[in-house]
């Protein structure tokens, strides 16, 4: 069978290509490929206690307020422990920012729990 047979009906049947002179899997630099590179921004994480809350509807009101801050990625507000965990981007907001949309929006007053809690993962 020639070379260029074999090498039609690999192409056909949708094998991997093959080289014209060796019959083989060909394997050009052009064919390879190669993981996309993601750029992660930072990610900081700060631990509230939040004083005012009376309700389980509180907790809720208050996830919703932080959610909306513009460059929060998540938080979690807990009315059983009067604390909240907040994931966000540093270069676009901080603590103090989204404690002063709290007590505006909401009244709850809030405080970092610890400043050891606030973290910045990469």
């Amino acid at each position: 069978m020639s070379k260029l047979l074999v090498v039609g009906a690999a192409v056909l049947l949708g094998s991997a290509p093959l080289c014209s002179t060796c019959l083989t899997e060909a394997t050009a630099v052009s064919d390879q490929r190669t993981p996309a590179v993601l750029a992660i921004s930072d990610t900081a994480v700060t631990k509230l206690a939040i004083t005012g809350m009376t309700c389980g509807s509180c907790a809720t009101t208050a996830r919703l307020v932080l959610q909306r801050v513009p460059g929060v990625y998540h938080a979690e507000v807990s009315y059983d422990s009067s604390s909240a965990v907040i994931k966000y981007d540093p270069t676009k907001t901080t603590p103090t920012t989204f404690i002063a949309k709290l007590k505006e929006m909401t009244g709850y007053t809030a405080r970092v729990a610890d400043p050891a809690t606030t973290k910045h993962d990469r």
